[in-house]
């Protein structure tokens, strides 16, 4: 069963004369347990399509299947139900907290949900580990470089073990360095059974991936396996 399934999905914003055609006519299939990597030049979809499929966007026309359920008419509780359950995001401008710590920070998602405090902290700390953090935990978020900044965002992303995990340009702010840091981190979230899907525009990037869907003016117009492995690894 897959993961996402698209269908003829089109988006535009506005109405008539004044409307706006961003996509038009995706279809696209994603398993679990895929790193997908979306490029495309600025104005070819790629964003739209990655906030449709978090469920941050609606669809104009098409089909939108999420783990064989119909989600294109939810409702906006129901997709935020979905947001809350399914999807973390990982944004270029990382989005803590300035003045909150590090633990504070991944324990965010799980305030509303009915998650103990003491079951927060735990899958907190786990977060922060996973992403190699546990050293920061008391640490305001204003006083870490923009890797480890990213990489508290990326902990806060996976702490409600959600179904796909979303990283929009999650290196555009970061130096080359720190960029790599987290790259490899994405792939090693992927090797332990995340699913990923990654916005970039940058080449270097999508090869961290191990699928590279290339947007351009609102379609589709290549998606190939990066298989090109030496050991079992990819070619990054």
């Amino acid at each position: 069963m897959a993961l996402i399934e698209l269908s003829n999905l089109k988006k535009t914003y506005g109405e008539g004369e004044t409307a706006t055609h961003v996509l038009h006519g995706v279809n696209l299939c994603i398993e679990e347990g895929e790193f997908v990597a979306l490029m495309g030049p600025s104005g070819s979809g790629k964003s739209t399509l990655m906030h449709i499929l978090g469920f941050l966007d609606r669809l104009s026309e098409g089909r939108y299947l999420f783990r064989a359920t119909d989600v294109t008419n939810f409702s906006s509780d129901e997709l935020a139900k979905k947001r809350q359950t399914d999807v973390g995001f990982v944004f270029q401008a990382f989005h803590l907290l300035s003045n909150s710590t590090v633990l504070e920070n991944v324990m965010l998602p799980m305030m509303y949900s009915g998650v103990s405090s003491l079951d927060r902290k735990k899958r907190a700390l786990e977060a922060l580990e996973t992403v190699g953090l546990s050293h920061r935990l008391q640490h305001l978020s204003n006083q870490l470089s923009g890797g480890e900044r990213q990489r508290v965002a990326i902990a806060r992303a996976i702490v409600n073990n959600p179904s796909v995990l979303f990283a929009d340009e999650p290196t555009g702010n970061l130096d080359s360095k720190s960029g790599t840091d987290v790259l490899s981190l994405l792939r090693s979230l992927h090797k332990q059974g995340h699913t990923i899907i990654m916005v970039t525009h940058e080449s270097e990037a999508a090869e961290y991936a191990e699928r590279i869907i290339k947007l351009r003016d609102g379609l589709i117009v290549s998606d190939t396996k990066n298989y090109s492995l030496r050991d079992g690894e990819y070619k990054k």
